[in-house]
């Protein structure tokens, strides 16, 4: 109950009270009296009672919703913590991949710049198609072109690093990454 109808409810007790008090000038307060008053106690005692069991449901009602609201807290704070472990996590391993494509590029840029690099591109570029075919089936079981056969089939087609991304669900730089170090591994297996 809301406290506007506890106030109304004791208000029509009072109201109930006053009216059985005063019946006349004329009659003894004796009995009837007594009776009267005992009525209007008992009234006012159930009324307290029932004021009391409805309070003490509304406290348990409320420890209850806290109760739930801290167990949810504490789970909704359990999470966070594991999504900002997890974050943490995600961010060093993309510095530690930010670092190495550094490196990979910085490697890259030596190897074309190696005058030993060129010439070899150079006789690799006026073999013959069938020299080409060779060196294509050539490619180490373990190699990263073997692992990722359906990207490089897209890329030597001449597709765009965007649409082979999208087309294996993967993102760009992670496609651009293993471009990078195809390239390098291949690199490395010719000088």
């Amino acid at each position: 109950m809301q406290s506007w109808q506890y106030i109304a409810l004791l208000g029509a007790v009072i109201a109930v009270a006053a009216l059985l008090l005063p019946k006349g000038k004329n009659e003894k307060p004796g009995a009837s009296s007594n009776a009267q008053m005992e009525q209007l106690e008992l009234a006012f005692e159930q009324f307290m009672d029932n004021m009391e069991n409805e309070h003490n449901d509304l406290v348990k009602m409320i420890t209850t919703s806290l109760n739930q609201l801290k167990e949810e807290d504490r789970v909704k704070g359990e999470a966070l913590a594991r999504l900002e472990q997890r974050n943490m996590m995600l961010e060093e391993q993309l510095s530690k991949l930010s670092q190495q494509v550094a490196a990979a590029e910085g490697k890259l840029q030596l190897l074309q710049a190696s005058p030993n690099l060129s010439s070899n591109a150079g006789h690799r570029a006026e073999a013959p198609e069938a020299a080409k075919d060779e060196s294509e089936v050539d490619i180490p079981a373990n190699s990263i072109q073997s692992r990722y056969t359906e990207l490089f089939e897209m890329y030597n087609s001449g597709k765009s690093v965007e649409a082979i991304a999208k087309k294996l669900g993967k993102n760009k730089g992670e496609i651009q990454l293993i471009i990078q170090l195809a390239m390098q591994e291949e690199k490395s297996r010719y000088a």
